[in-house]
């Protein structure tokens, strides 16, 4: 087993999940998204890595996008959860929180039968 590759397509699944959780409290340019996925330990995020990302999540109508203009430079575009998104990240949330909560029951031994 390659560490490197499961850690890879671990982090590309969750970061879906967590662009929509920091989009669930407010709009947000993807600069300021940048840099508090940065804060996350273990997830190594490059600028490059979250816009594919964004466009596809416009283009599954999740999230919709605003320009603005900016006091240091060109206007910046801001994102925010459509109500859609909302719904789905609801579910998404949910379905997270049931399997870390089985996955840390199998590794703690206190499986269910």
């Amino acid at each position: 087993m390659n560490l490197q590759n499961w850690q890879t397509q671990l982090r590309k699944g969750l970061l879906e999940l967590v662009i929509l959780n920091l989009l669930s409290s407010s709009a947000r340019h993807g600069y300021e998204m940048v840099q508090k996925l940065k804060q996350i330990e273990g997830l190594k995020i490059r600028e490059g890595n979250i816009y594919p990302i964004l466009a596809r999540l416009k283009t599954d109508k999740m999230i919709e996008s605003e320009s603005q203009a900016s006091p240091d430079g060109p206007p910046r575009k801001y994102f925010r959860l459509t109500e859609l998104g909302s719904a789905n990240l609801e579910q998404m949330n949910g379905h997270w929180e049931m399997i870390s909560y089985s996955i840390e029951h199998i590794r703690t031994g206190k499986e269910q039968s």
